[in-house]
């Protein structure tokens, strides 16, 4: 068993663990960044798989999107290494930012 220290605990995730939010990137929101094969936005964020805990203790996530215009599938991974570090879009070579993500509508 391990322990986890709920600190500045913000809500849980879709299965039910509770934890501190460290990046935007959830599920459904979308990406105002260009497709890779047919060139149009947006992508949404269809998956957020947790990969690994980082030396730093943040946790490490690989995010897929899709683009809704030809249904074709990135990825890239969040907090690589250390928390804020993001990689590249595998397809479409670009480093998404948290400043890519389209305004949640109401």
């Amino acid at each position: 068993m391990f322990y986890n220290n709920y600190d500045n605990v913000h809500g849980e995730d879709r299965w039910g663990l509770v934890g501190q939010v460290g990046d935007p990137f959830r599920e459904e929101r979308q990406l105002d960044l260009a497709c890779a094969k047919c060139q149009q936005k947006p992508l949404v964020i269809a998956e957020r798989n947790w990969m690994a805990t980082n030396a730093d203790h943040s946790q490490r996530y690989q995010i897929v999107v899709a683009c809704l215009h030809c249904g074709a599938v990135d990825e890239f991974v969040v907090n690589v290494g250390r928390e804020g570090v993001n990689s590249a879009l595998k397809a479409g070579k670009r480093v998404p930012q948290p400043t890519d993500l389209r305004p949640q509508a109401n």
